[in-house]
């Protein structure tokens, strides 16, 4: 029998790192170290920070203003600073939990969705073979055609894509949101379902197998090294069997530093409004 893999205790590391802050800086300094969502002690800045006295001030401070990338991080020799390499470390690993971390079931139930899933029968399949995630399986058919009417005006779809982390933080606000802007507007849906190991195409299908006017897929955003929350929301007017992405449009980086999720609520009902009144979505809306 293999040992159980040791256990870290959060707390124990905390009041160690603690200790250490009130013998470098007093106690004082030391309690009033922020915390992060996390439970730990946050790391102290690197941009624009480890790099002295840059060579046009007012450009610097454009540039880190115009994005949230690694830029003005400095180096030691050939090396980052030991913040930079620790900033790296967490968002990597924040990456990483973000897409083998799961949709919490009681958050569907709480917002009363029911749950289909795609042919990937797990998470380790379904970041092998995305062909998988594309496709419902027979069970989740079966389940749309007893639970949805025939031909909505609107189908919405909930998926993990990448990032559950995105959809366990904000699915909240924005479907609540989004339901007030559909609802505003007159447009009628079939009842809103998540789809579990699913990917953008699998709208598709869902919309053909309903007779959908419109589908509406909203997953999580797969990660970067910056954030790991941001969700994307990809819409698209009567797909055909040979739909591609030229055929859909999106709106992406939807989290609370970029598009936050209720008002970008409003904004999709008003882009839904749109491709229903126009009878297309895509490229084709700019010939």
């Amino acid at each position: 029998m293999k040992p159980n893999p040791p256990t870290v205790d959060r707390a124990r590391i905390e009041a160690l790192v603690r200790d250490a802050l009130t013998r470098d800086q007093g106690a004082g300094a030391a309690a009033a170290r922020e915390m992060d969502t996390a439970g730990a002690l946050l790391l102290t800045p690197d941009r624009g920070v480890n790099v002295g006295e840059p060579y046009d001030p007012p450009v610097m401070a454009r540039v880190l203003a115009a994005t949230p990338a690694r830029v003005a991080v400095g180096r030691v020799g050939p090396r980052y600073h030991t913040n930079t390499m620790l900033r790296f470390r967490a968002d990597h690993a924040a990456a990483k939990d973000a897409v083998l971390s799961e949709v919490d079931p009681e958050l569907l139930t709480r917002l009363g969705m029911f749950e289909v899933a795609s042919r990937a029968p797990d998470k380790a399949t379904f970041l092998q073979r995305p062909d998988l995630g594309r496709a419902l399986s027979d069970e989740g058919r079966a389940e749309l055609t007893k639970r949805i009417g025939r031909a909505p005006t609107l189908v919405v779809i909930y998926g993990d894509g990448l990032s559950a982390a995105a959809i366990n933080q904000h699915l909240a606000e924005f479907h609540t949101a989004l339901e007030r802007a559909l609802a505003a507007r007159g447009i009628g849906h079939a009842p809103p379902f998540f789809v579990r190991r699913s990917r953008v195409k699998i709208m598709d299908e869902i919309a053909r197998l309903v007779g959908a006017q419109a589908a509406l897929f909203v997953c999580g955003e797969r990660p970067g090294l910056g954030f790991a929350d941001s969700m994307s929301a990809y819409y698209i007017y009567q797909p055909a069997a040979g739909a591609t992405d030229a055929d859909r449009e999106v709106i992406s980086n939807i989290n609370p530093r970029d598009h936050p999720p209720a008002d970008t609520a409003g904004d999709i009902a008003t882009t839904i409004e749109r491709i229903l009144r126009e009878k297309k979505s895509g490229v084709i809306l700019a010939r």
